[in-house]
Formats: structure tokens, sequence, C-alpha cells
């Protein structure tokens, strides 16, 4: 059996290629991809602007939000996944080694991997690597006994499925990194699929005053910031953002911020002026290697602000994400804007970078089989 899948050659060159699927072995398990989501980092692969990028990393399968059928098990991968043929998964990026300090500690998203390569991770590494099927923008991926799944209910169609790793992300740095609580303020500095999922994990636990900020472009998606249950909005381009979180807190500033604006360190200025004394910040818009920010610490020390970094996401915020997939199904499928098939990828990550005019994206998924 061979599997078609959008290979990575270098930098913004993609082929269409046959691989040999290869025999299931104990451990093992092969998924039928229905859908993989697609993300910003998927944008920086493909330019070849991803930290960590180098010539060893292709040829490629990128896609490292995979959701499928399992299509054939081993009995020891069925027994420790739990999972049997023809359930749907979604399958966890990263490969972890399952001994190290930060697995056994629960901190699976801190493991070197188990292969030597910068990012062990399905998506990224290359198919000059054993069988070569690591990437969810194929028919097929071979999975590695060190694989971590989440099972996801069958009610839950592929394409929302598909937005997993995006709930996780706003269920881990909205609420479980600040410890947030229903009687906090937050401000959401970005409005992209991190910034909507945030909105969404935010409500989930009971958060009232929810404050969203974009760019007038972005008009659409602060309004479904507030369809989500966003209590206010600001444009950025337009309005001053700490005098408009002042003016909707009664000058005491909020709780927490989450800065997931992308190659932007003026949120994380606005977010140090934004916060409360003894409020929390936690930066997840990834500036890029050679960003650097005047900031002033002293209002750091004066304010006594706590600073996280938040890096992808751990095992439970994506089971957390697929249980609240299940429960609000009706109300997050909104998220979900398209689906295209593999042989249209580079048209897909246009409209993802915002190169597509009148596309108006927030999840996006790709389905190898459509």
């Amino acid at each position: 059996m061979k599997s078609r899948a959008m290979v990575l050659i270098a930098e913004k060159r993609l082929e269409m290629m046959e691989m040999e699927v290869p025999p299931v072995r104990p451990g093992e398990a092969l998924l039928r991809v229905e859908a993989c989501g697609m993300c910003g980092t998927d944008i920086q692969q493909y330019r070849g602007t991803l930290n960590r990028t180098t010539p060893e990393c292709y040829p490629v399968i990128p896609g490292h939000e995979p959701v499928g059928i399992i299509e054939e098990i081993s009995a020891e991968a069925a027994k420790n996944w739990g999972v049997a043929a023809g359930d749907r998964v979604a399958v966890l990026p990263m490969i972890c080694c399952g001994m190290c300090d930060h697995c056994l500690g629960g901190q699976h998203h801190r493991c070197k991997g188990v292969m030597p390569f910068a990012r062990p991770a399905y998506g990224f590494v290359p198919i000059t690597y054993e069988h070569g099927l690591w990437g969810g923008y194929g028919e097929y991926i071979h999975l590695h006994p060190r694989t971590l799944l989440c099972k996801v209910p069958p009610e839950v169609p592929a394409k929302f499925a598909a937005m997993y790793q995006s709930l996780a992300s706003g269920i881990r740095w909205a609420v479980q990194i600040p410890e947030t609580v229903f009687s906090d303020s937050v401000l959401v500095l970005g409005c992209g699929q991190r910034g909507l999922a945030a909105v969404t994990a935010l409500r989930a636990a009971g958060v009232q005053k929810i404050i969203v900020t974009g760019l007038a472009r972005d008009r659409y998606k602060l309004r479904q910031a507030k369809r989500l249950g966003a209590s206010d909005t600001i444009v950025v381009d337009e309005e001053n953002t700490v005098e408009r979180v002042m003016a909707i807190t009664n000058d005491r500033g909020v709780d927490v911020a989450l800065d997931v604006v992308p190659y932007s360190t003026q949120s994380f200025l606005d977010a140090i002026e934004a916060i409360r004394p003894g409020g929390t910040i936690v930066v997840a818009g990834v500036k890029g290697p050679n960003t650097r920010a005047a900031l002033a610490t002293d209002r750091i020390l004066y304010k006594e602000i706590t600073v996280k970094g938040a890096f992808t996401q751990k095992f439970d915020a994506y089971q957390k994400a697929v249980e609240l997939l299940s429960r609000n199904l009706s109300t997050l499928e909104a998220l979900h804007t398209h689906e295209m098939p593999i042989d249209r990828l580079e048209e897909a990550l246009a409209m993802l970078s915002g190169e597509t005019p009148g596309a108006e994206v927030i999840c996006m998924s790709v389905h190898p089989h459509l």
C-alpha cells in the first residue's frame, strides 16, 4: 500500500509524493489521516523561518495537528493507548521518551524526544528517517510506540476535532498556567486562533471579564470573540490599549494578561502597563529570534508582576480540549472556517498567512482524502 503526501523538499518547495506504507510492528499503529489542523508554525516551516530549521530538516511531510482513524494497531499499542482499530484519535505532536525527568514529572512537552532531531515531533521528522510517514499532510501516519494520543468521540467530526491543539493552547495558556479563577479579569492580546481559543477556555472556566485586542483588519475575529464570550474588544490601531483597559477596569488593571501576538513586542509592553500590581502575564506569542523590546524592568519590579512563558501544551490540556469540543461543538464549530485538500496546501498556507484578500480565516484543516 502507498500513501500520498505533500512533502516540503526545501524552503517554499512542496511536492506531492507517493510513499510505501510499512507493516505495523509491535507497539505501533497505522493512522488514516482524516484532517490536520494548521497554525502559524506551518507557515514558518514552509517559509524556512522556523527557529531551529536546518538543512537536515528536509525533505519532510509537515502537519503536526493530525486527527484520524486507527486503521491497524498492534496488540501492545492497543493495550498501552486504550484504543482499537476504527477509533478516531487526535495525535499529540511530540514523540516523547517517557523516561526522562520531564516525562516522569508529567511535563512531556519539555522532553527532548527519542530521535536525533531538534524537533522530534510529527510534522518535523524528515522522510529519510526510518519509514518517513511522520506528517499530517499525508494519507497515513505510522505511529511510533512513544506516541501520545487522545480518543475523540465519534460524534465530533474530524474537521472540528482538528481544532484540538488550538483549544488546548487556550486552556493551558489562559487558565492553567496563570491559575485563572472565575472572578479574575483577563486581557487577551491577539484574536487569532489561540486568542479566540483562550476566550473559549476562559468562558468555560466561568470568567466574565474578558478583554480581547486586535487590529482594524481583524474586525471579523473580534466579532467572533464577542460571540464566544468576550466582554470587551479593543482595536489597537484605533484606540490606546492601556487607556481602554484602565477605563474598563475602573483603573484597577487586569488580573491576568495573555500575549499571543506574534512578532510584535508592543503587546507585551501594553500588558505590563495594563496588569494590576501582583498580576500575572503569560507570554505565548512567538516574537522571533531577533526581536528585542525596550523594556522598563522596574515596572515589573515595582508592580510585583509575575511573567511566565508558555510553549506548546500538556497532555491534560489536550484531554480537556477534546472534552470541550464534545460538550460545546455547536458553539465552537464557528471557529472552523476552511477545509482544503492537500494538493491545495500552498493556497491554504497563503490564506492562513493573510495573503488572500477577503478570506476571513480562523481555524483551517487540510484533508488528505478530500
